[in-house]
């Protein structure tokens, strides 16, 4: 079989390569300069810190759950002792929810 300038460059277009050779050649760069291990580092360091916000979040939650079940115990021993319900504060109520 004999490859012609035609045949050659339908090949290297249909495997992509023009696509492909300079996405190689800047990760060569990368990996030579260091840039990918400080962005790797970067993404590690990004990703830690993403992890101790949503730990954050959670103890945030269960001290809110905490405060409202509190909250509700206290009204129904408010009730109990016979304080009035029009006397008693209103609740807190959401005007809008953020979908989380």
């Amino acid at each position: 079989m004999t490859f012609t300038p035609e045949t050659l460059t339908a090949l290297v277009a249909a495997l992509g390569l023009p696509v492909i050779v300079p996405k190689l050649i800047d990760g060569y760069k990368a990996w030579r300069s260091g840039r990918a291990q400080q962005e790797k580092t970067e993404n590690r360091s990004l990703l830690a810190r993403v992890i101790d916000a949503e730990k954050q979040i959670d103890v945030e939650r269960q001290l809110r759950r905490a405060w409202e079940e509190f909250a509700g115990r206290l009204r129904y021993m408010l009730t109990q002792l016979g304080v009035p319900d029009d006397k008693l504060p209103e609740e807190p109520s959401r005007k809008g929810r953020v979908n989380q």
